[in-house]
């Protein structure tokens, strides 16, 4: 039996670095971790082709008994193109993923078979019964899968080097009740992991492979705290014992600025830069969105602390809770700088499906549409302290001043020149370092205008000057901002037609009403 694992093209985003993947020489930062591991669960006596759009075109011509689909929310219109092209062509598709999981009744006639939830135990089983003929049209496994018993996810059927970082994952689930968040809704409060053997045989995989670098994508990594420990003591001992050949990343909650030895351990296994959803510094907002977790001491110190270990911290950031009035924006923007975090990941608050915040925007009839969409983009509530036309101008002129050349400059300086000692700074550099930096000259010096070239340059000076041997973090920030600030310009010509329909709106509302 042939079977043909589709991950539809990611729609650009903060996330997706765009602009700079040539630079990079790459074609995608990380892969979609989902079909290599479908891929894996599979009987090796399939023939199995991966197929990422975002490195490579789908071939809608290939001969295979299943194609499978996946994809989240964001992935939506694209895996349904891609379904209904394949179902057209005669193919029978199966779809599963976060989408189909919070969304299944929007799949329900668009495909040949539904996968709810995870696909630990359901996807063998359908294997099985259609060998047999007699499948199911939805599965849903009876019960959250047990991850130790998880197959190694078959990552040699990726296109490795097509992709700047791989993805593996150690844990699903996550301790806390975030009103707004799905990961409790997809995955469950109470932390599942894989054995640390498992992983480790994972990341030497990845490294085999020609990895340099390795996404944790769990989106709490510490939810279990003593197991993480653990497994990044193991880390820690193997990147010492092979020359750290690694760079390692992950999502943590901000509650890791409390636990001295768990930074420690984080900076022994390499782990440079680690995402956390702060999500706002106002503490009635942290408050509202049950988020307490962030607040447990400054946020301000709590963020420099973690960037005393070495290790960069990429925030989260939502602004239109109910308890944002009109001044938040000025708000977040003060305390990014002052925090002096390069990179944030800001964007404005989504009620997804089946979450809890959903259910009660649902409630008090302020749900702009059914299905959410791309948080950078687009929020499906009614805010309660400003309205919508202040959400979006306050929103477009936030992100502006976040990736504004000075302001993004300022920030990143302070923290290329306050940050931690890294394990392994100072070690050999390597080739395609030196590949990269040449890369990044050419595209924000040699090959760009004025404003990027001094920006690139004094970055670069400042840090000559102030901590030499930081030289590298310089170089990737100022292709970083490269990515950012192209996508910030894309992002404020969207948000401009977007205040222009909702002004038109507002206007013909008007005029009707009188």
């Amino acid at each position: 039996m042939k079977i043909y694992l589709v991950t539809p093209k990611n729609p650009e985003s903060f996330w997706t670095y765009d602009h700079i993947l040539p630079s990079l020489g790459k074609r995608c930062i990380f892969p979609n971790l989902s079909m290599p591991t479908v891929a894996g669960l599979t009987p090796r006596e399939h023939e199995i082709a991966l197929c990422d759009e975002n490195v490579e075109a789908i071939d809608f011509d290939v001969e295979a008994d299943i194609v499978g689909v996946t994809g989240y929310i964001v992935h939506k219109r694209r895996m349904l193109e891609i379904a209904d092209e394949f179902r057209r062509r005669g193919r029978f598709v199966v779809v599963g993923g976060p989408y189909a999981s919070l969304c299944p009744e929007e799949l329900r006639g668009r495909c040949d078979v539904l996968f709810v939830d995870e696909a630990e135990e359901t996807w063998p089983q359908f294997i099985a019964d259609f060998a047999a003929g007699s499948w199911h049209a939805e599965y849903r496994p009876v019960e959250k899968p047990d991850l130790t018993t998880s197959p190694t996810p078959r990552f040699d059927l990726l296109k490795v080097d097509r992709y700047h970082a791989m993805t593996i994952q150690f844990a699903r689930g996550c301790p806390f009740n975030c009103e707004f968040c799905d990961i409790i809704v997809v995955y469950g409060r109470r932390p599942r992991v894989k054995s640390i053997p498992q992983v480790m045989v994972e990341i030497e995989e990845c490294q085999r492979l020609g990895a340099t670098q390795i996404f944790l994508v769990d989106d709490n990594f510490i939810g279990n705290k003593k197991l993480a420990k653990e497994l990044l003591g193991a880390i820690a001992a193997w990147s010492a014992a092979h020359d750290h050949p690694l760079y390692f990343n992950t999502e943590v909650s901000l509650n890791v600025a409390q636990d001295d030895e768990l930074l420690a351990l984080l900076r022994d296994a390499r782990f440079t830069t680690i995402f956390i959803g702060i999500e706002s510094p106002r503490k009635s907002s942290l408050l509202e969105t049950k988020k307490t977790q962030n607040m447990r001491g400054d946020l301000v110190e709590n963020v420099r602390k973690i960037q005393s270990y070495g290790i960069q911290v990429q925030a989260g950031m939502i602004v239109g809770f109910d308890n944002d009035d009109p001044s938040i924006f000025a708000e977040q923007l003060r305390f990014i700088q002052e925090a002096r975090i390069p990179v944030s990941m800001t964007g404005m608050l989504q009620a997804l499906p089946k979450t809890p915040l959903h259910e009660r925007m649902a409630k008090e009839g302020r749900l702009v549409a059914e299905s959410a969409g791309d948080q950078f983009i687009f929020s499906n509530i009614l805010p309660k302290a400003m309205s919508r036309i202040e959400l979006y101008k306050g929103y477009r002129e936030l992100i502006a001043d976040l990736y504004d050349f000075r302001n993004f400059r300022a920030r990143t300086l302070e923290f290329i020149v306050n940050r931690g000692r890294q394990v392994g700074e100072g070690l050999k550099v390597r080739r395609q370092e030196l590949r990269l930096a040449a890369r990044v000259l050419r595209d924000t010096v040699v090959a760009a205008g004025p404003r990027r070239a001094w920006f690139t340059l004094s970055l670069l000076g400042a840090t000559l000057w102030k901590r030499p041997a930081a030289l590298p973090d310089a170089f990737a920030f100022a292709i970083v901002h490269k990515a950012l600030y192209e996508y910030m310009r894309a992002l404020d010509r969207h948000l401009a037609r977007v205040i222009d329909e909702i002004e038109a709106s507002a206007a013909e509302a008007l005029a009707l009403a009188t």
